[in-house]
């Protein structure tokens, strides 16, 4: 729009190399802005940790924003930028030393107890069609059918893992008081700074059955496009800084590389890639793995029959085609209530059982 102003302005390019320096300084801004939001979501942990778990959830959470800001490019960056991202850093690294130290002084049973329950945090990808929303929703619900606190995010403008958890039609992502318009921030929108994402979970997120909690993106309806860019990046900061002790979080990505390309997943420790039978879905697992960067992959193959493994994707879980599970998506149910014995839910028992036993295993290093 400021190109196009200035064009049918004559405006001379000077002018235009102005508006981009400004541009520039207002998405540095932003980004600075974060910086700081990440040291006091940390810094509320640590005042809070009084025992291995929320020491586990301090280091968890520094590693998940350390993790991130290096998957970020500097290469443009200004210095200024560089200095805040260098400070940034070292300031993660101290508390993560200290999180280090103190989960050094509880003996091996305690930690091995705490490990157990501390939460996941699970992404699913996948292309459309793959079976993502059956994957995440019913994952959802059966880790909390087993004591867990869970958190559903829908991360799709698509309206789908509301009525696949069994909450029904549902519309709404994060109010206008959880967000705010900022010109560096993609979109133009973020999260708002008096909010922090533990209070946009406490506050906003809906309640479904078995208790899983559930944070939506704005659904795209009628003439208005706007609800899912106005809650996009908010969701994501409220996802990579929510790592409350005890808590699991499992996401339902948009189908396709966009959502991962664009980090969506950065928060998670784990993400399910969901791929079916056909060529292209197997064709869309690969584009996404190379994606998921420094997480454990876990290739999951849904809704196969006879048909043999996609080549170079073998799936750690097999979830076979399974009628009532269809018939359950035809009429908008929820799988677990409408088949809950059927194979395929069975088969995502499995993967839940998988993900709580791989999490116990990785070294807090």
């Amino acid at each position: 729009r400021q190109l196009a102003a200035i064009l049918t302005s004559n405006c001379p390019l000077p002018s235009y190399t102005h508006l981009m320096a400004e541009e520039g300084s207002v998405r540095e801004e932003a980004l600075i802005e974060s910086l700081a939001r990440q040291v006091a979501v940390v810094e509320d942990l640590v005042a809070r940790a009084g025992d291995a778990m929320g020491w586990l959830a301090v280091h968890g959470q520094v590693h998940s924003y350390l993790r991130r800001l290096q998957e970020l490019p500097r290469g443009r960056a200004s210095d200024t930028v560089r200095r805040a991202i260098e400070r940034h850093e070292a300031t993660l690294e101290r508390h993560r030393r200290r999180s280090r130290a103190q989960l050094a002084a509880f003996d091996p049973a305690t930690l091995a107890d705490a490990r157990a329950r501390v939460g996941l945090r699970v992404a699913v990808i996948g292309k459309g069609g793959a079976g993502k929303t059956v994957i995440s929703s019913t994952l959802a619900r059966i880790l909390a059918r087993r004591g867990r606190s869970v958190l559903a995010a829908d991360l799709d403008a698509n309206p789908g893992l509301a009525t696949s958890l069994g909450i029904g039609p549902f519309e709404g992502g994060l109010p206008l008081e959880a967000l705010e318009e900022n010109e560096g921030s993609a979109y133009g929108w973020r999260l708002a700074r008096d909010v922090s994402p533990r209070e946009v979970v406490e506050r906003f997120a809906t309640p479904g059955p078995d208790g899983v909690r559930l944070v939506a993106m704005g659904k795209i309806g009628g003439l208005d496009k706007s609800a899912p860019k106005k809650s996009a990046v908010a969701l994501g900061q409220v996802l990579l800084g929510f790592r409350e002790p005890g808590w699991d979080v499992v996401a339902d990505l948009e189908a396709g590389p966009t959502t991962p390309f664009e980090g969506y997943h950065a928060f998670a420790d784990d993400v399910v890639v969901a791929v079916g039978p056909a060529w292209r879905s197997a064709m869309t697992a690969r584009r996404l793995l190379p994606m998921v960067g420094r997480r454990n992959p876990v290739v999951v193959a849904n809704r196969f029959s006879d048909e043999p493994d996609h080549p170079g994707l073998a799936p750690r879980i097999r979830i076979p085609f399974d009628p009532e599970v269809a018939e359950a998506e035809r009429q908008g149910l929820s799988p677990l209530d409408a088949c809950p014995d059927s194979p395929a839910v069975r088969a995502i028992a499995r993967l839940a059982d998988h993900l709580v036993n791989a999490s116990q295993e990785v070294p807090l290093s």
